[in-house]
């Protein structure tokens, strides 16, 4: 008899944990399927030029230190230019790399990485390059991590390698997915981001800057 309960129990005890796993999973696969779309979202709205579109996929707490309409015409710089120099991006879908999905205990946090490279030709309107400044611009923008190739004396094409973006939600976005681009040199991006994220982030950005390299030692 003891015999027939503990098998019984036994039969529960793993049914129960498949149950829970399945679940687990479920809700994996509904959340990559969220990023992807928002992902998918956010590329479209550069190629559209949607500012207002991708201020709304911005992490709220951005705008508890710029207003809106600063952040649009700081994206809207960001992507044309302005009086000093124009950019042309690519009006494409590039390639990309999404994460796995990390989590922390921390205001019930849950986020991933997107990384991609990016195209683009900058042209500057009031300075020209003689081959002296050229030789000089093309290490110090290498160091940014930004391959570069002067088309003329005052136009560039630009490979900026392994941009990243935060897709992430906790209880201070509503549980909603929101991205915030990875940009360590910013003060902003201290200010709304939580230490064990920012530590991940850096991790993910510099192993994935150690891939690069190995691949062009290849």
């Amino acid at each position: 008899m003891k015999k027939h309960v503990g098998k019984i129990l036994f039969f529960f005890f793993i049914l129960i944990v498949g149950l829970n796993q399945s679940e687990a999973q479920e809700n994996i696969n509904d959340d990559l399927e969220q990023i992807e779309s928002l992902v998918q979202k956010m590329f479209s709205s550069m190629n559209n030029r949607d500012f207002d579109a991708l201020v709304e996929m911005t992490h709220p707490k951005v705008f508890e230190i710029l207003p809106k309409a600063t952040m649009k015409s700081a994206i809207k710089t960001m992507f044309e230019g302005n009086e000093d120099y124009s950019i042309e991006l690519s009006k494409v879908i590039p390639k990309y790399k999404l994460s796995q999905i990390f989590k922390s205990n921390e205001d019930n946090l849950e986020y991933a990485f997107v990384s991609f490279n990016m195209d683009m030709k900058m042209t500057f309107h009031k300075q020209k390059f003689n081959e002296e400044s050229k030789e000089m611009m093309i290490p110090m923008m290498k160091a940014q991590g930004m391959d570069v190739k002067f088309i003329s004396n005052n136009t560039l094409s630009v490979l900026k390698r392994d941009s990243v973006t935060i897709i992430l939600k906790d209880d201070t976005t509503n549980n909603e997915w929101v991205m915030v681009n990875y940009n360590p040199d910013s003060p902003l991006f201290y200010q709304i981001l939580p230490t064990s994220l920012m530590e991940k982030a850096k991790e993910y950005n510099q192993n994935l800057m150690l891939e690069s390299k190995k691949n062009s030692e290849n």
